[in-house]
């Protein structure tokens, strides 16, 4: 019964973080519309869940994006697919313990992640256009760094939060011997 609970719990919070993100954040202005609560819900998922439940539920994150979405079927999905599997590679082989840095650095490198490879399907899937190269565009930059501003704000928040009522985060990269 627990079981299912959880589950639905995790279903529940994916649709409200589609819906907060899409009916929400979007519509606000630009420099407060680029936090990305998908993104920062994958990386909490990445942090307490494992890697099985962290694909599946990321899967299931870009599906209901690429539902509301405008740009071409399978975007999201595929995007948060490859972010999921650079993430955990992060996870298991660099930021191997719970601390305040790898938290920020696995989000940092996850945005990057998650935008430059989201930003080149939308190249590639828009090529025959006359739409420039991405990365040679000031608004791609400006809007991976607010992106990047927002979500490792919201996410050092979130450590915080977790911190005060978890014992299994540390406050700090090094230990005092």
């Amino acid at each position: 019964m627990k079981k299912y609970f959880a589950t639905f719990l995790y279903i529940i919070l994916i649709i409200a973080a589609v819906v907060l993100q899409q009916a929400g954040l979007n519509s606000l202005p630009y420099w407060f519309s680029r936090l990305n609560l998908s993104l920062l819900l994958v990386i909490v998922f990445l942090f307490f869940l494992d890697f099985k439940k962290v694909l599946i539920l990321s899967l299931g994150l870009g599906l209901l994006l690429d539902i509301f979405s405008f740009q071409f079927f399978g975007a999201y999905t595929m995007t948060f697919f490859v972010t999921v599997f650079l993430a955990d590679l992060l996870l298991t082989n660099w930021f191997t313990n719970r601390s305040t840095y790898s938290f920020l650095a696995l989000t940092f490198f996850t945005t990057l992640f998650y935008n430059f490879f989201l930003y080149f399907l939308l190249y590639l899937s828009n090529f025959l256009t006359d739409k420039a190269f991405f990365l040679f565009s000031g608004t791609f930059w400006l809007g991976l760094g607010l992106e990047l501003l927002w979500n490792l704000g919201a996410v050092f928040l979130i450590f915080w939060t977790m911190s005060l009522t978890s014992h299994r985060l540390k406050p700090i990269f090094l230990e005092r011997r």
